[in-house]
């Protein structure tokens, strides 16, 4: 790899991020090389300062015409990195102001349960089925998806599981499974295991289409996941606004935790923000509020029946709920009768005593 580019990749440290720069660099690139002789990373690096202002800003027209302004922000961040990193000073100001207003954005709706429950009802995919659930309830990004590994998921009580995402990095933290999605995730593995796989605590939780179960095991990509969630979102009916959906393919999902979690009075919400994979609500909620795991879960119980998607799920959790209502209701009733009880043998017992004293004193 060029030497430009290792210096690149080495200061962005989000993988998340890295990824993307990467790629809007290397768009940046390709085009430069259409118009100029073939060019490389470390040859624009070459170039005097003025010659690459006028290349940038001779991109950034180019782009106008061609995307959202929303759009530009991001790939002129990813230019500036590039460029400063590697020691050449452009001005990254005049090149922002050149970037036109940005305009409201489509894709801001969530997901409904009803739309989930159409998508689950178009496919017989049981894949597809475990990816649409741990999508759902989970609210996790799309794109952690591929690094997931079965050793990232741990039982937890009520038939729910734990989801550990991003392990080892700066972006490392905790989801939860409904009952309903840890089941549909388990058809899942075991149908793999009858195929013949062998999973193991390293095997990816999705991997990639194959005929029998002992070929070479893949995971899941990230493109690959995004196709998945098209093909289901296409499945049902979206509204657009202008050229774009209302509600976005894959970050539906992510909108429609947030909105649940969100619009449930009961619970916390810095740890909602936490169940997010978000840092909290406070600047320092990232160094100083770290919740562990049964703090964590406690919140997401909360949630269970609000993120669960079949409705008969939803009225079994609404009958157990009521059955340990009705449980509490009536241990709460024998506790006030025993103490009921206890407080008249006692006022019995002081009556006594006073007769006694009564009958003493004459």
């Amino acid at each position: 790899m060029e030497k430009s580019l290792l210096v690149y990749e080495k200061f962005v440290r989000s993988e998340a991020t890295r990824k993307i720069y990467v790629y809007y660099f290397n768009t940046f690139l390709k085009w430069a090389q259409k118009s100029m002789d073939l060019v490389t990373a470390d040859g624009l690096l070459q170039l005097k300062d003025e010659k690459l202002q006028e290349i940038v800003e001779d991109y950034l027209m180019y782009l106008r015409r061609r995307l959202s302004p929303n759009s530009l922000p991001a790939i002129i961040a990813a230019l500036e990195v590039f460029f400063s990193m590697n020691d050449k000073n452009l001005n990254f100001k005049k090149i922002s102001r050149m970037v036109p207003a940005a305009i409201k954005k489509s894709g801001n709706n969530a997901w409904t349960t009803s739309d989930i429950q159409k998508m689950l009802q178009n496919t017989v995919s049981r894949r597809d089925r475990a990816f649409v659930h741990i999508l759902a309830s989970t609210g996790c990004r799309i794109g952690a998806l591929q690094d997931l590994r079965i050793k990232h998921l741990s039982s937890m009580s009520d038939n729910c599981k734990s989801v550990l995402f991003y392990e080892g990095t700066n972006e490392e933290y905790l989801g939860f499974l409904t009952p309903e999605a840890s089941n549909v995730v388990e058809e899942y593995l075991e149908e793999r295991r009858k195929d013949g796989e062998k999973i193991e605590q390293n095997s990816p939780i999705f991997r990639s289409s194959y005929q029998v179960g002992i070929q070479k095991v893949k995971p899941m990509s990230t493109a690959s996941a995004k196709m998945i969630a098209n093909r289901l979102a296409n499945s049902i009916v979206r509204s657009k606004q202008g050229t774009r959906y209302t509600v976005m393919a894959a970050h539906g999902f992510r909108k429609r935790f947030n909105t649940t979690l969100k619009n449930n009075k009961e619970g916390n919400l810095a740890l909602k923000e936490k169940l997010m994979g978000h840092k909290g609500v406070f600047a320092l909620d990232g160094s100083y509020h770290n919740p562990d795991v049964i703090v964590l879960f406690d919140e997401f119980k909360i949630h269970i029946q609000n993120l669960t998607i079949s409705d008969s799920e939803r009225d079994k959790i609404t009958i157990t709920n009521l059955k340990i209502e009705k449980s509490e209701s009536d241990k709460k009733a024998m506790k006030i009768a025993e103490l009921e009880e206890t407080l008249s043998k006692v006022i019995h017992k002081l009556d006594l005593m006073d007769k006694t004293v009564e009958k003493k004193s004459e």
